[in-house]
């Protein structure tokens, strides 16, 4: 198998340990699936998987995982050993409910317990994604606002100076009228 996911299988009280260590992901997950039937085939008796050295796991790494599990024979039903919580985590956030997890030392009650609560925590993370998104949407809504604004007034500040500028030409224009006015006067007068 490529070096960064191992696949052994070892027979150890009758039983056929299925041990991975490294990461199962997109690119191992279908190398993994045919070597884990071979190694399957070749160890006899019931299938103890050990996660306890997958470091990593996506979703299809975790389908790949269920597809083998689901495609043994009831006799050799498989029982998941030593699952990392990160891997647990992906599992149930996928709904891959095999029932058969067990932890070594975890009773089967704290066994719901963590998936309850890991169940529970995805369901705040959801919800938690859906209120920033709305926040987004909220914060989206009041920056175009305030942008529509900054143009309105933008285009307040030009016109007054227009209307400014359209002043002093008209107050410029009436003094020299003035101006013009007076040294008629003026003349007229001498």
């Amino acid at each position: 198998m490529a070096d960064y996911l191992w696949v052994q299988a070892q027979s150890r009280d009758g039983r056929c340990v299925l041990r991975l260590v490294g990461e199962l992901d997109m690119t191992t997950a279908e190398e993994f699936t045919d070597c884990a039937d071979a190694a399957v085939e070749a160890t006899p008796g019931p299938v103890v998987v050990d996660l306890s050295g997958l470091t990593f796991i996506d979703a299809r790494g975790a389908r790949a995982l269920a597809a083998v599990m689901d495609a043994l024979p009831a006799q050799r039903r498989p029982v998941v050993r030593s699952c990392p919580p990160q891997v647990r985590l992906v599992l149930d956030m996928l709904d891959l409910s095999l029932n058969y997890l067990q932890a070594d030392h975890l009773p089967a009650q704290n066994q719901t317990a963590t998936r309850s609560a890991t169940r529970d925590l995805v369901h705040r993370v959801q919800h938690a994604r859906l209120d920033a998104s709305q926040m987004k949407l909220d914060s989206s809504w009041v920056l175009a606002r305030l942008a529509d604004t900054g143009i309105r007034l933008a285009s307040t500040r030009e016109r007054t100076d227009l209307i400014r500028e359209q002043g002093q030409r008209t107050l410029a224009a009436t003094r020299a009228i003035r101006e013009h006015l007076k040294r008629l006067r003026e003349e007229a007068a001498t």
